[in-house]
């Protein structure tokens, strides 16, 4: 915000920086104008709009989450920012008599600008999941529209930690093929939980990324192994195994999407570990 728009509210303080108040960020759904103000849009909004395509393909990375490849027609390219989402349209079907849109952030890298890649996973009764996970086929068209989010990369020298459990491994994903082309050299971890070991997956994938990035590491862990998986990594909840592994993280950047839960966790111990709340970044998906 550029003029007006009165003092920082109390309701707005614990969710903006002391570089955000810097910087004139408000939080808008907090705000009650009384009088005129001048505001500052941010120029990637305006390239915001609704896209078309066709589903190339639907691969089932696990038991119940499915990676989704929408071959882009009108228009035929998009541009993102790795760590991006969409809102992925659902149209009406059995019971839900219009269409709806639920968030998903983007898994492929935005170098490829004919199509895009997203993970979903099924939530027992979730619209747009069980649309995807039941209806869905290949060669349908699927519409969304975006791009939005700020779940960057911030353009540092800092070593990273990297967190997700669940399909929060999607916009991590897009951010270390980003990471590659551009040849970004730093330090990074990738702690991904998991219950079982059938709740792994892309694993091959992200192990492949320490050859192609030095200084990373991999590292997946499992919470409740079954004893058919034979496991030998890491054990025990993401948040415990972080707490283990990460003997020295204050002066890191940290990146963590998943749910509020683990999340709130995740930043719990690290802050405690001497990491500043300004560099902790996150997606939660609730």
């Amino acid at each position: 915000m550029l003029e007006g728009g009165g003092p920082l509210l109390p309701t707005e303080e614990p969710h903006l920086t002391p570089e955000d108040v810097g910087a004139g960020l408000r939080l808008a759904c907090q705000i009650k104008l009384r009088g005129d103000v001048a505001i500052e849009i941010p120029e990637e909004l305006f390239s915001i709009r609704r896209y078309a395509g066709v589903c190339e393909a639907l691969i089932d990375l696990t038991y119940d989450t499915k990676l989704v490849r929408i071959r882009l027609t009108e228009p035929a390219s998009i541009d993102f920012r790795a760590g991006q989402y969409v809102q992925l349209e659902s149209p009406a079907y059995g019971d839900n008599p219009e269409p709806v849109y639920r968030a998903y952030s983007m898994a492929s890298a935005p170098s490829r600008h004919d199509a895009i890649e997203l993970v979903v996973r099924r939530v027992p009764g979730g619209i747009c999941t069980t649309w995807v996970h039941t209806i869905l086929r290949e060669g349908d068209t699927v519409c969304f529209n975006g791009p939005y989010g700020d779940f960057l990369l911030r353009e540092t020298d800092r070593d990273i930690v990297f967190v997700a459990g669940g399909s929060g491994l999607a916009p991590i994903r897009s951010i270390l093929y980003d990471m590659v082309e551009k040849g970004v050299r730093r330090n990074a971890a990738f702690y991904f939980g998991a219950v079982a070991k059938r709740d792994l997956y892309c694993v091959e994938e992200m192990q492949a990324f320490a050859e192609k990035l030095p200084g990373f590491r991999f590292v997946p862990a499992l919470s409740k192994p079954a004893e058919v998986d034979e496991w030998t990594g890491e054990t025990g909840l993401i948040t415990e195994v972080i707490d283990r592994l990460e003997t020295d993280p204050a002066e890191k950047e940290v990146y963590a999407c998943g749910s509020p839960g683990m999340i709130d966790a995740v930043e719990k111990v690290l802050k405690a570990k001497g990491v500043q709340g300004e560099r902790i970044y996150y997606d939660k998906f609730a």
